[in-house]
């Protein structure tokens, strides 16, 4: 399954973050399939899919100080409606 993270920090944070982020590496079991920095402000947004809740944990306890996590199951629009239609039709 996808998952999207929404993580976002105070500005105050900057310098540190970006330290801690060069250095970084995703954890094994933690597929990042997209990454991108929201330009206007303090967040970044990451797609990925989890092989176990220990990548997940790994992924995001270590940045729990310094950047709010949220995230947010999430599936292609198409796939979506093609699953929502079945089950209205088994429904029915």
């Amino acid at each position: 399954m996808l998952f999207m993270d929404i993580m976002t920090w105070d500005p105050k944070d900057d310098i540190e973050l970006s330290k801690r982020y060069m250095g970084w590496e995703y954890p094994k079991g933690y597929n990042v399939i997209a990454e991108w920095s929201d330009l206007s402000s303090c967040r970044v947004f990451v797609v990925y899919e989890l092989e176990n809740e220990e990548a997940y944990i790994a992924a995001t306890f270590p940045w729990r100080d310094i950047m709010k996590c949220e995230t947010i199951p999430v599936m292609e629009t198409q796939k979506a409606v093609e699953i929502a239609s079945k089950m209205m039709c088994e429904c029915q």
